[in-house]
């Protein structure tokens, strides 16, 4: 008895063993992709319908998939290469038709007069303003210089992380039957519990994703539409740097819209830099009410300060992908936790 008893626990040891070891090297191996694999999952639920639409049109599912990913690739990467092409072009002109010199003196002249109307305003010592504003313009050149350079050195990075996150999509939509037979057999819901549970999933992870994209948008649309109107910046370059912008919280894109209202005012443009602070208040209001508002209008309501807490601590805890992260992880706690709740305790009838 007591060598069958060793035996048994010999076989189950080496077995559960085996597949801890397995399991946590594949899990070590795939760490640097898990983000992208995690939003590629979440694109796929969200987007799910569009495939569906393809193949209610006459495509076959492969086809449809294959499709869809070229879009979806074509609508991340050409806008990003669009960016760099077309401020390359700027730069290249700008210093083209004038010598680097000449704008940096320019400014800096423009910049000392209106800080000297301002100190005899204000009766403020120019001197001390004028190191003030040295030591902060030397120490924002270093960190927007050492910004850009550790952005320019992980594009390769970035886009092989973007590459992956489209194949992610496309291979959970491609595999959706398979994993679906996975989500049965182990997690033992009942069959109408588990059609709403999926459902679930998929309204979660559409409603963060598209409330997202709209606020970006939204964001992008009143700064490049302001700056437009005030003449400052490049419209699309604008909004590009906006929409990016627009995805971390709190912050948003108001910064930007500041700067270029400094700029206006250093210009001696008085007008267009105090309207381009106020679209600076617009946008940081939009994207700290409108994001939370958003994420508490679909079928999963999510009160907006746990969204707005979510998007946060998602940021914090992950990063840039935490946007999405973090708000979907609120939505199942209010929507794919009761039907875990239920599946178990179910109400009396």
């Amino acid at each position: 008895m007591k060598e069958t008893f060793i035996n048994i626990v010999l076989k189950n040891f080496f077995k559960i063993a085996f597949s801890f070891i397995l399991l946590s090297l594949t899990f070590y191996i795939m760490m640097p992709f898990m983000i992208s694999i995690v939003l590629g999952g979440i694109l796929a639920m969200a987007l799910s319908p569009f495939v569906d639409f393809l193949m209610r049109k006459g495509l076959s599912r492969s086809l449809s998939l294959v499709f869809f990913s070229l879009i979806l690739g074509l609508v991340g990467f050409v806008p990003v290469v669009a960016f760099f092409i077309r401020g390359s072009r700027i730069i290249s002109d700008l210093l083209h038709n004038a010598n680097l010199s000449e704008i940096s003196l320019r400014f800096t002249t423009s910049m000392h007069k209106f800080i000297d109307n301002m100190c005899a305003i204000y009766g403020i010592d120019k001197t001390l303003v004028d190191n003030r504003i040295s030591s902060l313009v030397s120490y924002g050149g270093t960190v927007l210089s050492r910004t850009f350079s550790d952005f320019v050195t992980e594009l390769p990075v970035i886009f092989m992380l973007g590459f992956i996150t489209i194949l992610s999509v496309y291979f959970f939509l491609k595999e959706s039957d398979k994993i679906r037979q996975l989500f049965d057999r182990y997690f033992f819901f009942s069959k109408e519990n588990s059609d709403r549970f999926i459902l679930m999933l998929k309204v979660c992870c559409r409603e963060v994703f598209f409330s997202n994209i709209i606020t970006g948008v939204l964001q992008a649309s009143i700064v490049s539409v302001g700056a437009l109107i005030f003449d400052v910046g490049d419209f699309f370059l604008v909004f590009f740097i906006t929409y990016i912008f627009s995805f971390i919280p709190i912050i948003g894109a108001a910064p930007l819209a500041a700067l270029l209202g400094a700029i206006c005012f250093i210009e001696g443009r008085v007008g267009a830099g105090i309207g381009m602070m106020v679209v600076a208040v617009v946008s940081g209001i939009s994207d700290n009410i409108i994001r939370p508002f958003l994420g508490s209008l679909g079928e999963v309501e999510v009160h907006p300060f746990i969204g707005l807490l979510a998007v946060i601590g998602g940021v914090i805890m992950f990063g840039l992908p935490g946007l999405f992260i973090g708000p979907l992880v609120a939505s199942l706690i209010f929507g794919a936790l009761p039907i875990i709740v239920n599946e178990y305790f179910p109400p009396i009838e």
